[in-house]
């Protein structure tokens, strides 16, 4: 099993010194993380709200490989329905080209109904302007001189996108898929079907059979999840970390909703509902190296093959997500790493 480290850099406030503070954050997690074994770095993209300051993962994602020229760089995930897709698949190539082919795309749909509306298209349109966004990626990646003519983007003139792909025969593809529609599409296009921190050890194994059910092919492709990780036996510690999960699910659930930002402020519960701090805690994998490396290995068991850990989620000080991160990349890490995919059964 191959582990990477997830950042969404949720934040209090989005002014510069702040978001400043949050950069630096980042970037010293990377430097650190360059020697320590972790597989690869995941941005997330979100805009126009202090529920993440990564609007921009693309150019996160450059200066992290100047940083760590070690480790791989990921998107997880940059949303379709926002982007010219040919814009887009222009700036993946490059940072392909910039990493030496060290770039993974990750892609998604999107869900925040407000960041659909600042960019003048409704949430409900996100499952078309994916797919046929995609398609215009996907013959970027491996056509040249091709028109285009959609519902939703043209392309008029013969075009070929330079530079063409360093990584054969394209960066590889990862995409959030969580609904059997979503999945299907996964496994038609050959990408890695990526499950977000939510999930439950039930609903993987529900998503494999899935996977398999539609054809897909589990020997070819990774199985990916996202998970919030807390190392370590603290009991203080990890009420606190639970805390900050649920602060998080809750400011996400209210931006589903159509709770809009105020001055870009993400609106944040003053009460922490008990639903949600249960939730957190069901989600969390956490405890002693040993149990963690066991929470890991049940994840193995259900066909996943690599993780995105998030150690710091909703306010949570940086220096409790960094000792947990340290105990993980020291007493947990080594011993994921033999964790082999060819336990899972059937």
């Amino acid at each position: 099993m191959r582990v990477g480290l997830g950042y969404l850099n949720m934040a209090p406030a989005g002014d510069a010194a702040t978001t400043a503070a949050s950069h630096a954050d980042l970037f010293h997690d990377v430097r650190w993380a360059q020697d320590k074994g972790f597989a690869g770095i995941w941005i997330t993209e979100h805009h126009f709200s202090t529920y993440s300051l990564t609007s921009a993962p693309l150019l996160l994602l450059a200066k992290a490989s100047a940083i760590a020229p070690g480790l791989r760089l990921g998107t997880s995930i940059v949303v379709l329905p926002f982007w010219d897709p040919v814009r887009l698949a222009t700036d993946a190539l490059t940072l392909d080209a910039l990493t030496g082919g060290r770039f993974d795309l990750g892609i998604g749909r999107g869900y925040q109904p407000h960041e659909f509306l600042a960019f003048g298209k409704q949430v409900t349109q996100n499952r078309a302007l994916f797919e046929e966004a995609l398609e215009v990626i996907m013959r970027v990646f491996t056509t040249e001189d091709f028109t285009f003519e959609g519902e939703h983007f043209r392309v008029d003139a013969p075009m070929t996108v330079l530079p063409r792909p360093t990584q054969t025969p394209h960066p590889p593809v990862w995409m959030a898929a969580t609904s059997r529609e979503s999945l299907r599409t996964a496994v038609r296009r050959g990408f890695n079907p990526m499950l977000p921190a939510v999930t439950t050890l039930p609903e993987i194994h529900e998503r494999r059979r899935w996977i398999l059910e539609e054809g897909g092919d589990l020997d070819r492709v990774e199985f990916q999840v996202n998970r919030f990780v807390y190392c370590g036996e603290d009991a203080e510690s990890r009420e606190l970390v639970v805390r900050e999960i649920a602060r998080q699910l809750m400011t996400s659930a209210g931006l589903t909703r159509g709770v809009h930002p105020v001055r870009g402020t993400a609106v944040t519960p003053d009460e922490l509902d008990p639903a949600y701090l249960e939730k957190a805690r069901g989600l969390l994998v956490s405890g002693s190296s040993d149990e963690v490396v066991a929470r890991f290995r049940e994840l193995v068991d259900a066909g996943i093959t690599y993780v995105i850990a998030g150690f710091n989620f909703g306010y949570l000080p940086k220096e409790v997500a960094l000792r947990s991160m340290e105990t993980f990349a020291s007493e947990v890490l080594p011993h994921v790493d033999r964790l082999s995919p060819q336990t899972v059964a059937g």
